[in-house]
């Protein structure tokens, strides 16, 4: 018998009665990210030179390293007809020719799915095939002509990371806008352990192109005090999208079109035109030609109101401070200076701008 991994190689016996082989190739180079299956192709036949292998004889165990997982038995569907799955752990799986008799020359091609789970160097994988007894898939004799020492081979699988979509991001928020380019560093300010770099956590969502719009893909990160901030999102994040801001006091912000997302890194800056947002929803805060999205959306309901105000007058009232979604300049405390924002920003009647 042969067995091996990784390539084509069959050696014709002119001996006994039937020589079963079985090659196991990997596909795209036995290389596979989290998360993502992978096919390994299982290739079992006969070359003779004279008996049929009978149904219930050949039981191939194909055994994988904790990098990869194999796929449950439901989405196994790549096995011939007459072929069934013994056993399946995870790490290894085991098949039969349950009432598949393989011919001279004749073979059978059955396609393995497993699935990445933890980032590795090329890991050995092994497989044998020991043999049933004939009848059913229970445990018999070898068939006869078989190479004991062809049963069995090694070769390797290769899990790398998933590949990724980044955005480069820039955006500003009104209240802690300070001007220059720069925003307050709010998580320190308001008593965070942050680095002086950092202003606040911000989602960024990717939002479908076309009604409903809905939600495709999220990342949440840290705004830094330059308006900058690197989202990632999976490799399939690629077509057009909204980039939606949401931020625990701003409100709503979308993007004023689809984004062209392609693979590897991309970059959208709110920050350059009141336009870059749907609807212009963007001001000028310092006069410098920079716009940042609006804050003073307390209890996110996408306007500034009297609603926002009575939450933020109860703070000023009892003297709140620290990290409180009414300290909308971000210094730490919730006083009259977020009050003059919050009142412009009502008087102007400030809403969201965002599709149904």
């Amino acid at each position: 018998m042969l067995f091996c991994i990784g390539t084509s190689f069959i050696v014709s016996k002119s001996f006994g009665q039937a020589n079963p082989f079985i090659n196991v190739l990997p596909s795209n180079s036995g290389i596979v990210s989290v998360g993502a299956t992978i096919d390994i192709l299982v290739t079992i036949g006969n070359t003779g030179p004279v008996s049929t292998i009978q149904q219930a004889k050949l039981r191939p165990i194909i055994q994988v390293p904790p990098s990869v997982t194999f796929l449950p038995n439901a989405q196994q569907v790549g096995l011939p007809a007459g072929w069934t799955i013994l056993s399946n752990t995870g790490s290894q799986l085991r098949l039969c020719n349950s009432t598949d008799p393989i011919p001279v020359s004749t073979s059978r091609t059955i396609i393995l799915k497993a699935q990445g789970v933890a980032v590795t160097s090329p890991q050995t994988f092994s497989g044998n095939i020991n043999f049933g007894n004939g009848t059913t898939c229970s445990a018999g004799t070898s068939v006869a002509g078989d190479l004991i020492t062809d049963n069995s081979a090694t070769s390797t699988l290769q899990v790398v990371a998933p590949p990724v979509t980044t955005l480069n991001l820039k955006a500003f928020i009104q209240g802690y806008y300070l001007g220059g380019g720069f925003m307050n560093p709010t998580l320190s300010l308001q008593g965070l352990p942050n680095p002086v770099t950092h202003c606040d956590s911000l989602t960024v969502e990717l939002h479908h192109s076309t009604s409903p719009y809905a939600l495709a893909f999220s990342f949440k990160g840290v705004l830094l005090t330059n308006g900058e901030m690197a989202c990632t999102y999976p490799g399939a994040a690629v077509g057009n999208y909204y980039i939606v801001l949401k931020h625990r006091n701003a409100l709503e912000t979308w993007s004023a079109s689809p984004f062209n997302f392609v693979s590897g890194i991309n970059s959208y800056d709110f920050t350059t035109a009141a336009t870059k947002a749907l609807g212009d929803n963007q001001t000028d805060v310092a006069s410098e030609g920079i716009y940042s999205i609006y804050n003073g959306d307390i209890n996110l309901d996408l306007s500034t109101d009297a609603s926002d105000f009575l939450i933020m007058d109860y703070d000023i009232q009892n003297f709140n401070s620290g990290y409180i979604s009414t300290d909308l300049n971000g210094d730490g405390t919730t006083d009259a200076s977020d009050f003059l924002i919050l009142d412009g920003n009502i008087q102007s009647f400030v809403g969201a701008i965002v599709l149904p």
